[in-house]
């Protein structure tokens, strides 16, 4: 687990994509992943300190644990990147489920020295293909996360 945020670190997600992987190629069912990545990041680290920042993740976090489904799987994958995985979910699903959690988001205001501040992501989603490695489904989600941000942020982008 990510000592920070509570969510699973890197090696915690490897684990979770193997089994939910395996799971989705047995079932024939879909597996949808998901990067997401906080807008401005480094803006809000620089102007308001690296404890706002590191409060801000945890704020993510736990609005990600409880909006998104028990199933679901987060984890915190570097900095202010998290992967979330969708079981048993198809991409215009996942799509509106992140959705969702924008929106959820922007509801509850992050408070940081009696301050509201508006933190919002940018995320990429795409569907596991039976021949995806953790790598090349991450890079796929990673390109569309990239393309939220280019088009103007807060948004989710299906790859």
């Amino acid at each position: 687990h990510d000592q920070l945020t509570g969510v699973l670190n890197r090696r915690g997600l490897e684990e979770a994509f193997e089994k939910e992987a395996a799971r989705a190629a047995r079932r024939k069912s879909p597996l949808c992943v998901a990067l997401l990545d906080i807008d401005n990041f480094k803006k809000l680290n620089d102007s308001l300190g690296h404890d706002a920042g590191d409060a801000a993740l945890i704020h993510l976090a736990t609005v990600i644990k409880e909006t998104m489904r028990p199933q679901d799987t987060v984890a915190r994958i570097g900095g202010e990147e998290f992967i979330i995985l969708l079981p048993e979910t198809e991409v215009e699903a996942g799509t509106k489920a992140l959705q969702r959690l924008q929106r959820e988001l922007t509801k509850r205001f992050f408070l940081h020295d009696n301050q509201k501040l508006l933190i919002t992501f940018s995320a990429g989603i795409t569907l596991c293909r039976s021949d995806d490695t953790q790598a090349t489904v991450t890079k796929r989600a990673d390109e569309g996360m990239n393309q939220a941000k280019q088009t103007g942020k807060n948004r989710v982008i299906a790859a």
